[in-house]
């Protein structure tokens, strides 16, 4: 299921935060779809007004030794569509990194929105010269290609920091804030409910600046 360009603009406007509230009155438990423990690496360090959103490319790695799972047809990074976002799952406490700076090269030049990495990522300098969106776990100096391997593409995958499943296509938003999943046929029912609570708390936000008391601005606006 694909969805259309005007409908992922809309959900641009609004933050991971805001998606996470509606993803939650929604009743996406345990936790609205939150990715945790990931952050912005690139283009600065947790800074800045990079947003990404766009579907899920997802990438299983596997250890190095590891001769049993399926090895895949062409390179990841290769492989990757425009406009997607790249989520990568990796073996939990592998030191390496994953992605590197000339995966950054190639994700760009295939018009790749960014990619969210469970795992460690290196070269910082080559992503941060090319502004290129980069989230991860942590870094790393040490290169993939010792540690882990590709395995499978556009399959579900699970981050080991949460229990959300990330399936190919679902949509990913990750921003200053965090990373955060959307499954494909809750998009416009998130939409519909960031549009109206985030002009609620805008309401909230005027009135709190302006010296009245929380209590009572909840019960005027939020009706709590």
């Amino acid at each position: 299921m694909s969805i259309a360009a005007a409908t992922l603009n809309a959900l641009k406007q609004f933050s991971s935060c805001e998606i996470a509230d509606a993803l939650l009155k929604l009743g996406q438990r345990p936790w609205g779809g939150y990715i945790p423990d990931i952050e912005m690496w690139s283009p600065r360090y947790c800074d800045g007004d990079t947003r990404i959103v766009g579907p899920a490319f997802t990438v299983k790695m596997v250890e190095k030794d590891n001769t049993s799972a399926p090895s895949p047809s062409e390179h990841f990074a290769d492989a990757a569509t425009e406009n997607s976002v790249m989520v990568i799952s990796a073996p939990e406490g592998v030191k390496g990194a994953v992605w590197g700076g000339l995966m950054s090269a190639r994700a760009k030049a295939k018009k790749v929105q960014g990619v969210v990495i469970d795992g460690r990522v290196r070269d910082l300098r080559e992503h941060r010269s090319m502004e290129y969106p980069v989230f991860a776990k942590s870094h790393s100096i040490l290169p993939q290609n010792a540690f882990v391997r590709p395995s499978e593409l556009q399959v579900p995958i699970t981050m080991s920091t949460s229990p959300v499943v990330v399936t190919p296509g679902d949509i990913i938003v990750a921003d200053l804030d965090g990373v955060i999943c959307i499954p494909i046929h809750l998009v416009q029912d998130v939409i519909q409910s960031c549009t109206k609570y985030v002009a609620i708390d805008d309401k909230c936000m005027e009135a709190l600046q302006q010296g009245y008391g929380v209590k009572e601005t909840f019960k005027k606006y939020r009706g709590t």
